[in-house]
């Protein structure tokens, strides 16, 4: 009886270890390495998902290959964003799903002034920066490249070079640039959600530049109206301000740019912020600089719209503060301009006014002999409630 329970048990010990077997030959049969660590997956390698527990079938996701080297992503990045910064790692990731990206880890030079390491990703399919918050964008980077593209039909562009930008340092949105066999022929930005181009740019060349403009203001006015109505269709605004300012160094002697400034109306009064401002170049006669800030809500002023507080109480609130900076300043001090505005200065990325919370305000610029004097002067201005006369802001610098 002994001898038969010990060859049964031989048996059942037999019976395991050649299950063990099978299993381990399945599972390494063929490998001939070690499986690469999550989220690292080798070039041109697809990411395999790993099953929690013999019960439980995952499903492998499908990944985008590795198109592109590291080398050629590592030329892609924008020399602005890496400016200052050592490239002190880079790896390949899948972190993000359905995203395969190299992750550039950088670090501030010690020559800079930048203090914090940062991290990019490019795609390692298609080449674009990537950033983790533009999947809630209200379009893909796809869409924003062809709206891009159809903002500027005459742009002959041979790629387009875009990016996500999440609103932690700048406004949210796509930033975008026109190019072609290397040259940067536009720069601007669209909206994050519906792609409405929101502000370009386009260079100007100085060299061999005339000292006087070849187009007068009249017609450059001209352009800039076309360019809002083809833009926008007709929109409530009022042009405050048109002037020629000058291009290129102090000193040197070319034709400056027109800038006309266009300020939203609400209730018969203009914005201090929502409007949109356009550059004329004042010798090829084109537009060359466009910018659109376009999100108050209209039940947000402070309404009526009717001042409490005449236009000299606030210029004698201002002029009492102003002097109280630059006491021998006071005999100097001359009135630019006083007039009323809906004071709305706020993020809209961050800040939503509620109704009634943007004051109606009289903004008031002032300069002195010593401003006048410089070579690019900057008036001084004062904000005051034009409800209650409380000064709201003061800006009054000799230096800058």
């Amino acid at each position: 009886m002994k001898q038969r329970k010990n060859a049964v048990l031989i048996f059942a010990v037999v019976i395991v270890m050649i299950g063990v077997s099978i299993v381990l030959a399945e599972q390494f049969a063929g490998t001939g390495a070690s499986t690469p660590p999550p989220h690292e997956p080798v070039v041109g390698t697809r990411a395999t998902a790993v099953a929690a527990t013999p019960a439980v079938a995952i499903t492998a996701t499908a990944m985008p290959e590795a198109v592109i080297s590291k080398e050629e992503a590592t030329a892609l990045l924008d020399e602005g964003e890496t400016h200052g910064y050592s490239i002190a790692g880079i790896t390949l990731t899948d972190r993000y799903p359905g995203k395969l990206l190299y992750e550039f880890s950088l670090v501030p030079d010690s020559t800079h002034s930048r203090k914090t390491n940062a991290t990019l990703f490019i795609d390692a399919e298609t080449g674009d920066p990537y950033a983790p918050l533009q999947d809630k964008a209200g379009i893909t980077i796809e869409q924003a490249k062809e709206k891009a593209r159809g903002a500027f039909p005459n742009i002959p562009a041979d790629r387009v070079r875009i990016r996500f930008n999440d609103g932690s340092q700048y406004m949210r949105g796509w930033s975008f640039d026109l190019m072609n066999a290397g040259d940067r022929l536009v720069q601007g930005g669209l909206d994050a959600d519906t792609g409405e181009l929101k502000s370009y740019f386009i260079g100007i060349k100085r060299l061999g530049r005339p000292a006087t403009p070849s187009v007068p203001m009249d017609a450059a006015q001209r352009t800039a109206e076309r360019e809002v109505r083809e833009r926008n269709g007709e929109l409530p605004l009022t042009l405050v301000d048109a002037r020629l300012d000058p291009l290129g160094m102090p000193g040197e002697d070319i034709a400056g740019k027109y800038v006309f400034v266009y300020k939203r109306v609400i209730h018969g009064v203009p914005c201090a912020s929502d409007g949109i401002l356009v550059t004329v170049d004042s010798v090829a006669g084109n537009v060359v600089d466009y910018h659109k800030s376009w999100s108050l809500m209209e039940d947000a002023v402070a309404l009526p719209a009717e001042p409490a507080i005449t236009k000299d109480a606030a210029i004698k609130t201002v002029k009492d503060a102003a002097v109280k900076i630059y006491p021998d300043s006071a005999a100097s001090l001359r009135i630019v301009s006083a007039d009323l505005r809906w004071r709305d200065f706020h993020n809209p990325d961050k800040v939503t006014p509620g109704p009634g919370s943007v004051p109606l305000a009289w903004k008031v610029q002032f300069d002195d002999e010593t401003i006048r004097a410089q070579q690019w002067p900057v008036p001084g201005n004062g904000w005051v409630d034009a409800k209650t006369g409380t000064l709201l802001d003061l800006y009054y610098r000799h230096e800058h």
